[in-house]
Order: C-alpha cells, then sequence, then structure tokens
C-alpha cells in the first residue's frame, strides 16, 4: 500500500511539474493541438491524486488536516467555478465557452493537488524548476532576439508585423506575452533576492533571472511590459523590505527609489526605440509643451482612437447590454461584429459609426479584467474580485507570519526558502492584476498554469501550516 501511494503521489507531482514546465515552450500552448493534451494531462493527474486520497483511509501516510484558511480558499474557487459553469452551460457557442470554462477550472484543479497533495520537498522542488525554467525561457527569448531578430518562435516563423518592429518574443508569437512570462520570472528573482538568509548561491542565480528577465522585456518593447516594472517597483518599495528592521527598511526603500528615479528619467530622455514607441502611443512629440489639460484630453483622445481603445470601447458596449451575467464565456470574439466602439452610428438613416470595428477582427478584448466583466457580467467580476483578494489574504497572512519569525530570531541564518516564495507569489499577483489592465496575459494556457502553480506553492505551506495549529 505504501508503494502505491508513493507511485501516485510521483505520478501526480510528475504530470503537474510536466505541465507547469513544458506548456510555455509550445507557443504557451494557444492552439487546440497543444492545448488539449496539457488539459488531459491535468485530468489524468487528478485522476492519480483522487486515488491517493482515497488510499490514504488504508494507509499509514500522513493526511493534511483541514483548517480554516483552506475551507475559505477552496469554497471561494467553488462558488466562482460554480457560476462559471452555470453560464458556459447557458453558452452559444460551446467551444469558445468550454475553453473559457477550462482556463478557470484547470489552475483550480492544477493549484489544489499543490495544495493537498505535494508534500513540502515537492513543492520546494517545483518552485526550483520552475525559477530555472524562466530563466532558460528568458535566455532563449534574449538570443533568440539577438542573433535571429526573432524571425522565428521556436521552429515556426515569426508574425511579420513584429519582426518588422523588431521586438523580442521568446517562445510566444506576441511580444506582449513574452513581457507577461517575464514578468514572472522577474517576480520570483525578487521574492529570492529580497528575502534575509537565503543561499548566496541562490541569490546570485536569482539576480541573473532579474537581468535576463529586464532585457526581454525591454528587447520585448511592450509598453504594459515597461509600466509593469514601474508599478512592480512601488511594490517592491511597499513591501518588499518588511523583514528588515525600520531604520534599514527606509534606507533601502530611499536608496533603491532614488537610483531608480534617476534610471527611469534617462530612460526617459533617451530616444530609444523602446521609448519612440511610447511617444507615440500618447502623442508626447506632438503634445509637449502644451497645458496640462490638453495633454490630457490629447493622450485619452489618441487611446480611443487606438485599436485597443476601440476594443475597450466595444466590449463595454456589449457588457451594457447584459450587465448583471454578461454576454457569455468566450462570446466576445463571437459577438465583435454587433458592437462598434463607438455609439454614433445610425441604421437606419445609413450613417457609420466614428469607429467602425471592420478593418480588424478582435478574438480577445487585450484587457482581462474587462474581458471577465463584458463575459461573465458584474457578477462574475466580483465574485472572481473576492476569490482574487481572499488568495492575497493568504499571501499576506503567511508572510506577516514569516516577518514575525525573522524579526523574533533577526539573525543572518540561511533561511527556509517559505518567504521568498510567498513574496515571489505576491509579486506575480500584482504584475498580472496590473498587466491585465491593457493585455490578455491570463488567456495564454501555459501563462495561467504556470501562475497557478506560483501562487498555490506558498499557499499550500501556508494554509497546511494554519491546519497543523488548529
Amino acid at each position: 500500500m505504501a508503494l502505491l501511494f508513493k507511485f501516485l503521489s510521483q505520478a501526480s507531482f510528475t504530470c503537474i511539474t510536466s505541465v507547469v514546465i513544458l506548456s510555455p515552450w509550445v507557443f504557451s500552448a494557444w492552439e487546440m493541438w497543444f492545448f488539449w493534451p496539457f488539459v488531459v494531462l491535468i485530468f489524468i493527474s487528478l485522476l492519480f491524486f483522487s486515488l491517493k486520497l482515497v488510499l490514504s483511509a488504508w494507509s499509514d501516510e500522513p493526511v493534511s488536516n483541514r483548517g480554516k484558511l483552506k475551507i475559505v480558499v477552496v469554497m471561494s474557487w467553488l462558488i466562482f467555478l460554480a457560476y462559471a459553469f452555470a453560464r458556459f452551460a447557458q453558452a452559444d457557442v460551446y467551444m469558445d465557452a468550454e475553453r473559457s470554462f477550462l482556463l478557470f477550472l484547470t489552475p483550480f484543479l492544477l493549484g489544489i493537488q499543490i495544495v493537498f497533495g505535494f508534500d513540502r520537498n515537492q513543492s520546494k522542488i517545483l518552485w526550483k524548476i520552475m525559477l530555472v525554467n524562466l530563466f532558460s525561457l528568458g535566455l532563449y527569448g534574449v538570443i533568440n532576439h539577438l542573433g535571429w531578430k526573432s524571425s522565428h518562435v521556436l521552429w515556426r516563423p515569426g508574425y511579420a508585423q513584429y519582426v518588422a518592429e523588431s521586438r523580442a518574443t521568446g517562445t510566444y508569437f506576441c511580444p506582449d506575452h513574452f513581457s507577461g512570462i517575464m514578468e514572472l520570472a522577474l517576480s520570483l528573482a525578487l521574492g529570492v533576492l529580497l528575502a534575509r538568509g537565503e543561499d548566496v548561491r541562490q541569490k546570485i542565480f536569482s539576480l541573473v533571472i532579474v537581468l535576463v528577465s529586464l532585457v526581454g522585456i525591454v528587447l520585448s518593447k511592450s509598453r504594459g511590459g515597461g509600466l509593469t516594472i514601474i508599478f512592480l517597483g512601488a511594490v517592491v518599495l511597499a513591501i518588499g523590505f518588511m523583514q528588515w528592521p525600520v531604520i534599514v527598511r527606509w534606507y533601502l526603500r530611499a536608496t533603491i527609489a532614488g537610483a531608480a528615479g534617476l534610471i527611469l528619467i534617462f530612460f526617459c530622455n533617451y530616444e530609444s526605440s523602446y521609448m519612440v514607441r511610447f511617444k507615440e502611443h500618447f502623442g508626447w512629440n506632438q503634445l509637449r509643451g502644451k497645458p496640462t489639460s490638453e495633454i490630457l484630453v490629447g493622450a485619452k483622445s489618441r487611446l480611443v482612437a487606438s485599436c485597443r481603445g476601440q476594443m475597450y470601447s466595444a466590449a463595454l458596449r456589449a457588457w451594457k447590454d447584459k450587465p448583471l451575467f454578461g454576454i457569455g464565456p468566450g462570446m466576445h470574439q463571437n459577438l465583435w461584429p454587433h458592437y462598434a466602439p463607438s455609439p454614433d452610428g445610425d441604421r437606419e438613416l445609413g450613417v457609420w459609426p466614428s469607429f467602425p470595428n471592420y478593418e480588424f477582427h478582435s478574438y480577445e478584448v487585450h484587457s482581462d479584467w474587462i474581458q471577465l466583466l463584458e463575459e461573465y457580467g458584474t457578477v462574475g467580476l466580483v465574485l472572481f474580485v473576492l476569490l482574487f483578494g481572499i488568495i492575497l489574504y493568504v499571501l499576506f497572512k503567511g508572510m506577516m507570519g514569516e516577518v514575525a519569525a525573522r524579526q523574533a530570531v533577526d539573525s543572518m541564518l540561511t533561511g527556509n526558502g517559505h518567504y521568498a516564495m510567498i513574496l515571489g507569489a505576491i509579486f506575480s499577483c500584482a504584475v498580472m492584476a496590473f498587466h491585465s489592465f491593457g493585455d490578455f496575459n491570463l488567456q495564454m494556457p501555459a501563462t495561467v498554469w504556470l501562475m497557478a502553480a506560483i501562487v498555490a506553492v506558498p499557499v499550500g505551506y501556508i494554509v497546511n501550516s494554519e491546519s497543523l495549529r488548529s
């Protein structure tokens, strides 16, 4: 029985690790012929996990205790998933609704297996493998761009638009999504760097990951990625030094904020192709020197006229038709032709709207938050924000517990790694939540599964520690 129990545990671990590690290397598993094998692998892993739970009743293996945090986390997910399934069952286009629902269901199944099924050794191994894998993804993206201008994405030709703009894409066809995966790499590496007492070799390796991820984001020329780095910097200054004594904490904040400010000023005044993308988007050269009010109005008008602005406007107009429950999972791309970005057209008079949407097709809204609101309605958004808030609460609870333990010891002994995991997960939540306002990173299956593992590993440590004390 013990041998079978061990086999099931290892089989589940292998399946989950394979999904998290391999999916970013096949174009983020975006296409169905890559997406479905990984989904099947998650369900196979769930079978092993379920058998393990059943057999645990007849074995001597320790069974995870129930705790309040566990129950709250699981119930918050189940409530949202129940609502998402109900909307999926009512959708008009089954295949698109199915994919949308699976992008919520599969990360939950992946995460629940890590929280309830992985022991601490397996969690630490997975975390280290993810760090190495993210470093490898970034290194490939940087080398592929510096050597071959990202003309190919793995063995496939890259998009001509991005090749012409000389933007790094890594293993993702879109440079913005490559930037998104590098933001996760940056978040995890910063978690290790900012944790007191971690092994010096791990800190050196994490510093290398930080450099590679920053270079990858800059080479991608992602405006969202650049703004996300600034936002992450603010989050780091706010909570990144909580383990240190107050005086040291504020000294580090002041020093790093000053250095970052100088770097940002230099970057803004350096006419790089990356900075030109920012200036062209907001019309900086045309508006420079004009009154602030005129600058704001001009920037707003450019945003409304942009492709993203039109997608946002059309999605919000669709949501207003069904504000409570939304238009249905995956229905954005199907109803896109029915909603012009601007409401000034008149069908009866034959007047076209100012911004018609027949020039391009929008498969995604390019804003995860707006698409969630459009397709799942106000109810879905509220339930998801509640779920997200509970996960952040658990992570912050674990972080403050680790901070208190470190301050009580106040030493530079080798850390246990848990604080680095928790901090990295909080940073990852921050960057994905922020970048998702202007892009759809969380429609990329590989990014979603990786994000689930990043959060589940420290959440598993926190809730299992809490259940042992209860």
